[in-house]
């Protein structure tokens, strides 16, 4: 399967691109699919609702559901949930014992700021500084380089980064959800 042709990779739909007539679409698809949902219920909504009106707890309109007719039908399911159910602890007891009687894997060593710096061509005191923000939008350039971050603050410039790899909001810029919204 080949991606879009458009570069914009994966395509992303946002609110601003949905056109009215996609809206008008799922609002009626999803208005048919409850209108379903109740005729497949209409029976049970009807007891329930002829059950709960006064007199409240009684039966007046409606007959009272055969529950030895009920409970014949619904069985076999009942007993293909159970059949289920005790296959899944079955085999969370045959994995549960294996898992504990292997030994566990170490944990890695933390991954220090200047290894993580080196991977993207960032300093280290850049990412300290990021890491401390509390909002913080990472844009990428064409190639996939950092470009720069923008905190709560004011935009920041990626350290060893030149002028012209710097892209403003609203231009090319591209976060990590992809294409940004302002543009």
């Amino acid at each position: 399967m080949k991606p879009a042709s458009s570069g914009a990779w994966p395509p992303l739909i946002v609110g601003a691109n949905v056109s009215g007539w996609v809206r008008l679409r799922d609002f009626v698809l999803t208005v048919l699919a409850w209108a379903l949902l109740a005729y497949l219920m209409r029976e049970t909504l009807d007891l329930a609702h002829d059950y709960l009106r006064y007199p409240i707890f009684e039966f007046t309109n409606a007959e009272p559901p055969d529950w030895v007719e009920l409970w014949g039908r619904l069985r076999p399911f009942w007993h293909f949930i159970a059949l289920l159910t005790l296959w899944l602890l079955f085999w969370a007891l045959v994995r549960g014992r294996r898992m504990r009687a292997t030994a566990p894997e170490p944990q890695p060593a933390p991954l220090v700021l200047a290894a993580h710096g080196a991977d993207f061509g960032l300093e280290e005191s850049a990412l300290a500084r990021w890491r401390e923000a509390r909002v913080l939008v990472v844009h990428f350039d064409a190639a996939g380089q950092v470009s720069h971050a923008e905190t709560e603050d004011a935009p920041q410039a990626a350290p060893g980064r030149s002028k012209r790899a710097e892209i403003p909001l609203g231009g090319d810029a591209e976060g990590i959800l992809g294409p940004s919204i302002h543009s």
